[in-house]
């Protein structure tokens, strides 16, 4: 019998990324892996840029595209193919939580570029 290649994705590479902002990978995949595990990549390089004695501007610039980057996931967790059945309110509250990130990040950057002028 055979598989779909879309199940054997290798996590955090760009096909990976582009089927969990489609909403073509299983909710708790989209929700899980997209919200923390990409945070174990960004949120280091956030920290390192905000103590650097650089621009507000840069680091402002990052936390901007990962607000870009928290509304597309949003759409993606609204958007998951469920691989196992997920109950209609795991899934709000998935999406809750990613749109929330995405206010946070969104709250992060006003106060970096308004901090700069």
């Amino acid at each position: 019998m055979a598989e779909k290649n879309e199940t054997r994705l290798t996590l955090f590479t760009l096909d990976w990324l582009r089927a969990v902002l489609r909403g073509e990978r299983p909710t708790g995949e989209t929700f899980w892996v997209g919200n923390y595990g990409t945070a174990l990549f960004h949120q280091p390089l956030l920290a390192l840029l905000l103590v650097l004695p650089i621009s507000e501007a840069i680091p402002g610039t990052l936390t901007t595209l990962l607000v870009l980057y928290q509304l597309a996931l949003t759409r993606g967790v609204a958007r998951s193919q469920p691989g196992v059945p997920t109950p209609l309110g795991w899934k709000i509250a998935g999406i809750l939580v990613t749109f929330g990130h995405a206010a946070l990040f969104a709250a992060l950057a006003r106060s970096l570029f308004m901090s700069s002028a």
